[in-house]
Formats: C-alpha cells, structure tokens, sequence
C-alpha cells in the first residue's frame, strides 16, 4: 500500500467498480431480499460496529449494506426509478428477474429508452435497474 501511495506520478486510472453502499432500516430484512430476488451470495464481511451484510455482484464487485436507524425515506421518491438515485445490474435478460419480482408481488417499471432494462425498489425504497445485456 505505501507504494501505491507514492506513486503521484502514475496516471490516474479507474478499473471499474468496487462496491456500492445502500443504507437500509433493517440488514437482515435487506440481505434476504437482494439474496431471495437477485440471488446474490453473501460474503464474509469484518466486525465494524454497526449492523451491515456484504453481498457479490460478480467480478470482485459487491453491495454493502448498512442499517442505519433513519434510512433515506422511502415515501416521496418517483415511482419510476430511473428518475431517482439507483445503481444498475448488468443481467443476461430481464425477462426471469420480471417473473420473480411478479410472482413476489414486487412493482417494477420498464426503462422509457425501449432497451431491455427495468427498475424496481427494494423494501428500503432504494431503486435497483437490471440492463439486460444479451
């Protein structure tokens, strides 16, 4: 880590995406949503003194989340996703991830652009967008 740190000469580059954080009123109500819908596996996450789960989305990237006693409020927000702060998912297609939030009774709406994309919100009200890209 010291070398990456005096390194003020390297160029500047971004790799991709670490991890995004969502805060939510209660972490094990989050974790088996994200678990049950998208059918992410939980990873192993350190002690940080507040109630949290760490969850992969592939590739070395993951979802943290983190219970706080006053989440964001869930009413007032768009009803359509895209038009509020949301993180998106790269999915093969759409069309298996519509059939489980339908048959969960999950609201979802369809991207405007026609692109195979919908958007949906978690029991916290934070929005998720799934881009299919088959």
């Amino acid at each position: 880590m010291a070398d990456a740190e005096n390194r003020i000469d390297a160029p500047p580059e971004v790799h991709g995406v670490d991890h995004v954080s969502l805060l939510v009123a209660d972490a094990a109500r989050a974790c088996a949503f994200y678990v049950e819908v998208l059918g992410l596996a939980e990873l192993p996450r350190p002690e940080l003194g507040f109630p949290g789960a760490w969850l992969s989305l592939g590739d070395g990237q993951a979802l943290h989340l983190l219970e706080l006693s006053a989440p964001d409020p869930v009413d007032g927000r768009p009803e359509h996703g895209g038009r509020d702060r949301h993180f998106a998912l790269r999915v093969t297609w759409t069309a298996p991830f519509a059939a489980r939030l339908e048959a969960r009774g999950i609201p979802f709406t369809r991207s405007r652009s026609g692109r195979d994309a919908l958007f949906f919100r978690d029991p916290d009200g934070n929005a998720v967008e799934l881009v299919g890209s088959g």
